[in-house]
C-alpha cells in the first residue's frame, strides 16, 4: 500500500520528511520577524502563527516514528499518525480562515503589488481550495501508510511485532550476537539440543560425560616428575649420516 516501495521503509521517508518540516518550522518560527506590510488580517496572522507553532511538533513527532520503525514499535508510530492527523486539522482550520478573507487579502496585495498578475476574488479562492485539497489527499495518505503499518505491526504480521524495549527484549537480543548457534532455523533442532555448551570446555567426544572436566593427560611425558624420576632413554640416531673433511 506504499507504491514501488515497502510498507516499512515508505514510511521511514515519511517519517525522515516530517523531521525536515519540523526543523525548517523551528527556524523559520525562530528567525522570522515580524511583516513590514502584512496583507492578512490580524485575526488571519493569528491562526498561522498558530499553524506554524504546531508545526515546529513534527520534529519531535518524526524522531518518534524513525525510532519506531527501528524498533518495531507500534505506539511511537501511532505518534507520527497521531501527528499528520492533527496538523491536517489545524491546517485546515488555516483554509477556513484563508478562504474567507481571500478577497480582502487580494485586495490588500493588488495595492501594494500594482505589477502583480490580475485576479479577481473567485479565482484566489479557487486557488486556495486547489492548494488545500491537494495537501489534504497527500497527507490523508500518509496518515493512511503509517496507521497500516501501526495495525500490522500490533496483529503479528510478517513477523514484525516488537513487544517495546524493556531490558528482557534486550538481553535476548545480545543472547542471540553471543551464541552463533540461536542464528540457526527451526529444522535443525536436534542438533540445537546436542550442541554444547559455551561454558563446556572443549575437550573432546567424552568432555560431556565426564561432567565436563577436562580428560588427563595421555601422551608422552613431558618433565621428569611425570617421568617418576627417571632419565630419558637414548633414542637411536635416524638421520642421514655425513662424513666431516
Amino acid at each position: 500500500c506504499c507504491g514501488a516501495c515497502p510498507l516499512l521503509q515508505g514510511v521511514q521517508i515519511i517519517a525522515s520528511y516530517t523531521v525536515v518540516v519540523g526543523t525548517f518550522s523551528l527556524l523559520s518560527l525562530l528567525m522570522r520577524g515580524p511583516a513590514d506590510k502584512p496583507i492578512q488580517s490580524e485575526t488571519v496572522q493569528a491562526v498561522e502563527f498558530l499553524k506554524d507553532v504546531f508545526l515546529t511538533l513534527a520534529f519531535f513527532a518524526g524522531l518518534k516514528g524513525l525510532i519506531g520503525v527501528m524498533f518495531r514499535d507500534p505506539r511511537r508510530l501511532r505518534v507520527l499518525f497521531f501527528y499528520h492527523v492533527g496538523e491536517l486539522f489545524v491546517k485546515g482550520i488555516a483554509f477556513i480562515f484563508r478562504e474567507a478573507e481571500a478577497c480582502v487579502e487580494l485586495k490588500k496585495l493588488q495595492r501594494l503589488h500594482s505589477s502583480a498578475k490580475k485576479m479577481d476574488c473567485q479565482s484566489a479562492r479557487f486557488f486556495f481550495l486547489l492548494e488545500f485539497s491537494i495537501h489534504a489527499v497527500l497527507f490523508s495518505y500518509f496518515a493512511y501508510v503509517i496507521w497500516s503499518l501501526v495495525t500490522r505491526l500490533e496483529s503479528g504480521e510478517l513477523g514484525l511485532r516488537r513487544t517495546g524495549l524493556d531490558l528482557e527484549q534486550e538481553l535476548a537480543d545480545r543472547a542471540v550476537l553471543a551464541d552463533p548457534w540461536l542464528f540457526m532455523g527451526t529444522g535443525d533442532a536436534a542438533l540445537l539440543q546436542n550442541r554444547p555448551a559455551l561454558s563446556t570446555p572443549l575437550t573432546g567426544a567424552n568432555s560431556r560425560q565426564q561432567g565436563g572436566a577436562p580428560r588427563p593427560f595421555s601422551g608422552a611425558p613431558r618433565n621428569l616428575n611425570e617421568r617418576g624420576g627417571e632419565p630419558a632413554p637414548n633414542e637411536p640416531f635416524q638421520g642421514t649420516p655425513h662424513r666431516l673433511e
